[in-house]
């Protein structure tokens, strides 16, 4: 569309809609009062361009005192003939109609900005058809590639608004926004679709609780409304035992990894009955009773010896004493808990451990979403992260994060190799390894072994055991000591050079540093390395403000904190 096909949604002079307001629009502010009400007479009094009678009425004596005033009067006029410009919009939709037999000055309002074309200019229009049945007004989009093997699917960034929904996010100044839903003036009980089919209705089915749910009891109609507040009473009301028991099972499954039901969305005759029903009863009355208290809840699951039971099955005492009663026999699986559960930690976790290590952690609370995965980072907790459901992350794929456009109770746990290449490779790994390494009770303990078992509390609050020490301290002495052949062969490198005539590109340090100290090396031991340019990568919506990771070489401390946080100890709770 070109500037003039706009012309018709500017403030007009000549205009019989915006005419009067055009010539008030013009009157200074010093003056205004003053002289506002003469231009609006002036407006109104001009035969050449007349004003809408219905718009001159209402304007028609109105002393003005600011230009709001006059557009009070506008907003006015058209709710006020509201009924009457759909019923003209009605009629003009009609085949045969052409709108004459209605009021002029409505067909003038429901005309602003652009004229409504009737029925029969419609479908009587040659262009008009070829709009309609080939799409030729998105022709440009779909002569395009195929982008994703789908036809007629182009990239976010091919649209203009894809800039607008840019700065709304990133933009510092955009006010919050939270999803809302307004009740219907007039709700209407909906027929059952038979088959599903919603052109085959059945009998009407009225507003109110399930029948599944009542246990016999007599449902009566809701009358509120759409019924939406007594629905969600009926659902928390003593009367159901379902919702307290489903809400339990769930936090029970994030707990521990497994609910007591394993289908968490099937609660049904088809689901498999709980694994300790009389707990299950328990926790669920306990939940009601005490104003389903969630963080009460929680308390009460984290503070049980079921909780703190080790995942080692050995710890279990009926093990350990050789028992005549075999846990492994009678529960391989572990569905009754007789020893903890070992699973890994979702990628929020995981990433909001690593920005702890960092010190970086930002605790505030609310406020604009962020890019979780994408350097410069943002060290926000990962709750805060920004999902694109068009462009989900690599990375996010990777940890097993569940399909935005899905309902899903729970996330599968795979192992690939991608997600080791995550720990070994992404800057934040590195950085948060350097943090670890450059703790003052790290860099100031008076020994090796004392150094270790800092590294050891920081990342795992634990103490190592003796053979862990004695490992750590040996991998400090290999790395040393590949860091000093590699100095090495770079000084014979740069002396091979200066014979030949050539310069060397590097000056290396002769001394190796003491360990915790910058490392100058030519060949770096570990380099940090941007991950995730995927689909969610550098070509996602939403980027963050800040420094790049040092991509410097490691240091032989760094390089066993960043083994550490490869282990798997740092990402499965045992």
């Amino acid at each position: 569309m070109t500037n003039d096909d706009f012309a018709p949604m500017r403030i007009q002079k000549d205009s019989p809609i915006t005419g009067p307001f055009a010539k008030v629009a013009a009157v200074p502010l010093v003056y205004f009062v003053e002289r506002a009400p003469a231009a609006l007479a002036e407006a109104l009094a001009d035969t050449e361009h007349p004003v809408n009678p219905i718009l001159a009425a209402a304007l028609r004596n109105l002393k003005p005192k600011t230009l709001d005033d006059v557009a009070a009067v506008y907003q006015k006029v058209y709710n006020d003939n509201k009924a009457a410009i759909y019923a003209y919009l009605d009629l003009i939709a009609k085949p045969g109609q052409d709108g004459k037999s209605a009021s002029p000055a409505i067909a003038q309002l429901a005309g602003y900005p652009w004229a409504v074309p009737t029925h029969d200019e419609i479908f009587d229009n040659e262009e008009m058809i070829a709009l309609f049945n080939s799409r030729k007004f998105c022709a440009e989009w779909q002569n395009r590639p195929i982008y994703g093997g789908q036809q007629n699917t182009a990239p976010i960034d091919y649209f203009r608004h894809a800039k607008i929904n840019e700065l709304r996010l990133s933009h510092p100044g955009v006010p919050g926004e939270a999803m809302a839903v307004q009740d219907s003036e007039d709700p209407k009980d909906s027929s059952v679709f038979i088959r599903g089919d919603k052109h085959k209705l059945g009998a009407v089915a009225p507003r109110r609780f399930l029948e599944a749910l009542s246990g016999g009891a007599e449902r009566k109609p809701y009358v509120d409304g759409s019924g939406r507040m007594e629905f969600a009473q009926s659902i928390i009301s003593k009367d159901n035992p379902i919702a307290s028991r489903v809400a339990v099972n769930r936090f029970w499954m994030k707990h521990f990894g497994e609910g007591f039901v394993t289908t968490a969305d099937d609660f049904g005759n088809m689901s498999l009955p709980p694994s300790h029903p009389e707990l299950l009863d328990y926790l669920a009355s306990d939940f009601m009773q005490n104003g389903w208290s969630v963080k009460r809840l929680h308390r009460l699951i984290v503070l049980s010896a079921t909780y703190c039971q080790d995942s080692n099955p050995n710890s279990n005492p009926l093990v350990m004493k050789k028992s005549a009663v075999d846990p492994l026999k009678i529960d391989a699986p572990n569905r009754l808990l007789w020893h903890g559960s070992l699973r890994r930690l979702d990628f929020e976790a995981i990433r909001d451990s690593m920005i702890l290590l960092t010190g970086k952690l930002n605790p505030t609370v609310g406020g604009q979403p962020a890019n979780i995965t994408d350097e410069p980072f943002s060290y926000r907790r990962s709750l805060y992260g920004y999902v694109d459901r068009h462009r989900l992350s690599d990375t996010l794929s990777q940890f097993d994060y569940a399909d935005p456009d899905a309902a899903n109770s729970r996330r599968n746990s795979t192992i690939i190799p991608q997600q080791a290449l995550f720990f070994m490779n992404n800057a934040l790994a590195i950085e948060a390894a350097r943090a670890v390494a450059a703790r003052k009770d790290v860099l100031n303990a008076p020994s090796e072994d004392q150094r270790v078992a800092a590294m050891f509390r920081a990342i795992f609050q634990r103490r190592p055991s003796s053979n862990e020490v004695r490992m750590a301290n040996e991998f400090l002495v290999k790395a040393k000591g590949a860091l000093i052949a590699g100095q090495r062969a770079s000084t014979a490198k740069g002396a091979t050079a200066v014979k030949t005539g050539k310069t060397a590109s590097t000056t290396v340090a002769a001394k190796v540093p003491a360990v915790g100290k910058a490392v100058v090396a030519d060949t770096p031991m570990m380099m940090a390395t941007t991950s995730d340019a995927g689909r969610g990568g550098a070509e996602g919506v939403l980027q963050n403000v800040g420094e790049m990771v040092s991509r410097n070489p490691l240091t032989p401390l760094e390089l066993l904190a960043h083994s550490l946080l490869l282990s798997n100890e740092f990402v499965y709770i045992n």
